[in-house]
């Protein structure tokens, strides 16, 4: 959910809808078959607990194929304990509404990261795309490997892995979400025959031929949403489903260092292994992905990597961070008045929750409305609240069954901490700051952070300008749309007249010749860069290389042009002041660790 419009003033925040022994605080979206709340329960002595309840509307509560499909999406993830998964904590039916109680991740799908960063025309760095693919690896194979109490395999097929299903929460934490299609030796499978389930965009072959599928068709889709991180572009996406569908067959589609050259052929050969048509060829389990996934990242760690995703999220959603705290609290200020006000619910006679493994819910009534004697002074108490409350941005993560919309433009690939130059209509040089940089109409630059002056010249067109603030793994997108210089002007001399009188000469006024500079001296040959990564054990610290500060803890893959450098970790808060002595080499990471005090 989000704000329309800026000039008007915000709506009341609603009040809190009692729903079994949940309070629902904020509606987070509402589809076509369900709809999504950020709810909060209350007990004893002050605890309360946060959670996200999917509620299927009423309308559909008669239709069985889908109910079916809700209690499959319950039996199955109840069973999955995982830290790389959403987990499913209830499933029951209140009144005419059947429901899914599961974790609340405060963060934001892929699609929505990726979106984000269109809108800034930046890239997700490399190592976040890696590391949230491995994560996605680690919980898919758990998933996959998964058996029941029994020791019977449950065979588990996801179906559906795409970057809306994929949770990027604002510590770093990646989960997989959304088994609402699921294919278990536990599910009674119900699709018609010949009918497609999931995102045609994100099908294996198999699966949109509509063939038998295992573990290794999620490992095709893991492999699209990979692709499409580290490229910017859409793999299989058309205009229509049946072209898609067709693309998708044929798996039609380039290797991702082809279509972004910055993608190193060891990474590129990791996602073409994902994609191979034929099961046979790909990785055979999600733990092998894993491994080569880590492998590439090494020698940064999985958990330095978590906290510097954690702290890029923070910064890319702070605005709607602070909007989502500040509706958390408005909202369960509101539900605890309503807790408070209601009779004490018994819940053997009032509410009954469903089961999470048996084959039919449980039908119970909702809970008792509150004592008509309280309810004057609780609405005055509740309106006051809503004066002054506003509703200011989106809730947490939700997963819904819409179809896959374009997040990410089909834009020039670039590099970290650099820039990518379209250039039309012609082949050009491009000078940063003066200096020439490359050639040609698609031109990527890796840069240092900071403010540079970007030229792009080709003879015969006006020179085309821009300054640009790039900071630390940001990736900056331009086009650069050259004129062709005006011609002069020639004004033709006028011949003599026929009269007799005096001729019109044109009289070339006379020229100085100017000794041309001598040319500048070649540029000298500069060698590739290095990288500094930097980290504090118990604490963090901002960096400082050779006297300027240049992030703060974890630091990862930071370009430095080879040579030895003072690298200083201070925190005044701690008392760490420490400095030392690294040499940076060619076309390598050289890592440094503080310790806290």
């Amino acid at each position: 959910m989000s704000v329309a419009g800026t000039a008007t003033e915000p709506a009341p925040q609603p009040a809190p809808e009692a729903f079994g022994k949940y309070y629902l605080i904020d509606k987070i979206a509402v589809g076509g078959m369900a709809e999504i709340f950020r709810a909060k329960t209350f007990s004893h002595g002050g605890f309360e607990n946060q959670l996200v309840v999917k509620r299927i509307l009423t309308h559909m509560s008669d239709n069985e194929q889908f109910v079916q499909m809700f209690l499959d999406e319950a039996r199955v993830t109840a069973l999955l304990q995982h830290a790389n998964i959403v987990r499913v904590w209830e499933f029951g039916k209140i009144g005419t509404n059947y429901f899914l109680a599961m974790d609340c991740v405060e963060g934001k799908d892929g699609k929505l990261v990726l979106r984000k960063l269109f809108e800034r025309r930046k890239m997700l760095p490399r190592e976040f795309a890696v590391y949230i693919a491995a994560e996605a690896a680690k919980g898919l194979d758990y998933a996959h490997r998964k058996s029941t109490n029994a020791g019977q395999m449950m065979n588990i097929v996801h179906r559906d892995v795409s970057p809306s299903n994929l949770i990027v929460s604002y510590a770093g934490e990646v989960k997989v979400a959304d088994f609402g299609i699921v294919q278990s030796s536990m599910v009674v499978e119900t699709t018609t025959k010949g009918t497609l389930k999931g995102k045609v965009e994100y099908m294996s072959p198999e699966q949109a031929m509509g063939e038998a599928l295992d573990r290794r068709s999620d490992i095709f889709s893991l492999g699209i949403v990979l692709w499409e991180m580290l490229t910017g572009r859409r793999a299989f996406k058309t205009d229509n489903e049946i072209k898609t569908l067709d693309k998708v067959r044929a798996v039609d589609v380039e290797r991702a260092s082809v279509v972004n050259p910055t993608v190193p052929a060891r990474l590129s050969d990791i996602v073409s292994r994902c994609l191979e048509k034929n099961p046979d060829d790909r990785y055979q389990d999600a733990r092998e992905l894993h491994s080569d996934l880590l492998n590439f990242l090494y020698p940064a760690t999985p958990d330095v990597i978590q906290q510097s995703l954690g702290h890029f999220m923070q910064e890319l959603f702070n605005e709607e961070i602070a909007a989502e705290r500040a509706r958390l609290e408005t909202g369960t200020r509101m539900a605890r008045l309503v807790h408070d006000a209601a009779p004490s619910v018994d819940l053997e006679e009032e509410w009954e929750e469903g089961p999470r493994t048996n084959s039919s819910p449980t039908v119970a009534p909702a809970a008792t409305p509150a004592k008509a004697s309280k309810t004057p002074l609780l609405l005055g108490i509740l309106l006051a609240l809503l004066g002054v409350s506003a509703a200011v941005g989106a809730a947490t993560w939700v997963s819904q069954k819409e179809p896959e919309t374009v997040v990410v433009e089909k834009a020039a690939p670039v590099a970290a901490t650099s820039i990518s130059v379209r250039v039309s209509p012609v082949s050009a040089s491009l000078f940063v700051d003066g200096v020439e940089s490359g050639a040609g109409t698609n031109i990527v630059k890796e840069l240092t952070f900071g403010i540079h002056k970007i030229e792009v010249r080709a003879e015969g067109y006006d020179t085309w300008t821009d300054e640009v603030e790039i900071n630390q793994g940001e990736k900056l997108r331009l086009d650069a749309k050259l004129v062709k210089v005006k011609a002069a002007v020639v004004l033709p001399v006028r011949p003599p007249s026929s009269g007799g009188g005096s001729p019109v000469v044109a009289v070339t006024p006379p020229t100085t010749t100017e000794v041309p500079p001598p040319p500048p001296p070649p540029p000298p040959v500069e060698r590739a860069k290095g990288k500094l990564s930097a980290n504090v054990s118990g604490g963090w610290a901002d960096i400082f290389v050779d006297g300027k500060k240049v992030g703060t803890t974890p630091l990862i893959g930071y370009s430095l042009p080879p040579g030895t450098y003072q690298i200083r970790a201070k925190n005044d808060a701690s008392g760490l002041d420490i400095t030392r002595q690294v040499t940076v080499k060619s076309d390598e990471t050289s890592p440094v660790s503080f310790s806290a005090p």
